[in-house]
């Protein structure tokens, strides 16, 4: 099979690799389309612990099923699915907690983690556990099904607001996992969602899909002063940081109520200087972190059907495997005018 493996900072490479075989309790997946994660484009420039190469990288994905191993009945041949890449351990005390998501000894197909690398889906084919594979109906795409993930993490972050239902909220950060928290806003019952971001054409498509009711530009406008004048200057319910740098969750912290909550996905600095510590202590604002999906990506397929989420909008390139060198170099490059690209 075509495989397409970081071998290097920057470099990604056509390999030819024999087809895997699946072992016991595994199928083997034949790769439809494949979602580039920001998180690969960090891992494609070399500045990811989680993306050691040589590796086969690709977490966002979905195919249909044509081989099965020992113990997995063989009507899953021809299946169409989407797939949850988090291999838990299962035994640890967070996997028996209920947080798996956080297992110090789990493996995620596509990346490089404490217990080990796992190849992933940027080839032709890739190896998965029965227990990971989410059925597709047909109504859906594997274009849309390569979304589930990111889908899961902005749908995991907007719970963390807590109970948002008739309440006025925003996100910080109009990429896909912003624009995408701001669609999970809408489906958790938010009143109003408001949209934050320094990119005018992200605020443009965040208004257009659907995703935000109002949006501000935090480069040339006073987010906090426009948020208090849209909340009668008591702030937003509650906020999601889909940034991670000093400036996004400061900005959060600012124009969130008394008492209120920030959810933090974004991770875009390892640390952050100037924390608004002060403010956080004497208003009481609850900081929450979010990482990664429990059994939100369970949860998708039937938002999806049900038009909590819009993913057209959103996928903006939709090109062959083979251009995977093309797309990192275009995306890391500053230039790009796209949101989601899927590999096909």
């Amino acid at each position: 099979m075509k495989a397409y493996v970081y071998t290097k900072p920057f470099t990604i490479e056509m390999q030819n690799r024999p087809l895997p075989e699946p072992g016991n309790g595994e199928v083997r997946v034949k790769v439809k389309a494949a979602s580039i994660c920001g998180s690969d484009t960090n891992g494609f420039k070399g500045v990811s612990a989680m993306r050691v190469p040589p590796l086969v990288m690709g977490h966002e994905f979905a195919g249909v099923i044509d081989a099965v191993g020992a113990g997995v009945s063989p009507n899953y041949i021809n299946q169409r699915v989407s797939v949850y890449p988090t291999i838990a351990c299962g035994q640890c005390h967070d996997c028996k907690s209920g947080i798996p998501n956080v297992c110090s000894y789990r493996h995620t197909i596509g990346t490089t983690m404490p217990a080990g690398p796992r190849d992933g889906a940027f080839a032709e084919y890739v190896l998965v556990p029965e227990q990971n594979i989410i059925p597709l109906p047909d109504c859906i795409s594997y274009e849309e099904a390569a979304m589930f993930e990111p889908a899961a993490v902005s749908l995991r972050g907007a719970k963390m607001m807590g109970d948002i239902k008739g309440q006025t909220v925003a996100v910080f950060g109009a990429g896909p996992i912003g624009l995408l928290a701001m669609q999970a806003a809408k489906a958790l019952g938010a009143k109003m969602v408001i949209g934050i971001d320094i990119v005018d054409s992200r605020l443009e498509l965040a208004k257009s899909s659907g995703s935000a009711d109002y949006t501000i530009n935090a480069r040339d406008q006073d987010v906090v002063a426009m948020v208090m004048e849209q909340t009668d200057g008591i702030g937003v319910y509650a906020c999601v940081d889909a940034v991670g740098i000093a400036a996004s969750l400061n900005t959060c912290i600012k124009m969130t109520r008394n008492a209120g909550t920030v959810a933090m996905i974004g991770m875009a600095a390892e640390e952050i200087d100037g924390f608004a510590f002060k403010s956080c202590v004497t208003r009481e604002i609850t900081l929450q972190g979010s990482y990664c999906y429990v059994d939100e990506i369970w949860q998708i397929a039937d938002m999806l059907a049900a038009g909590d989420f819009h993913f057209e909008q959103l996928i903006t390139s939709v090109v062959p495997m083979g251009q995977i060198q093309q797309k990192m170099e275009e995306l890391i490059s500053g230039n790009s005018t796209d949101v989601k690209v899927i590999l096909v």
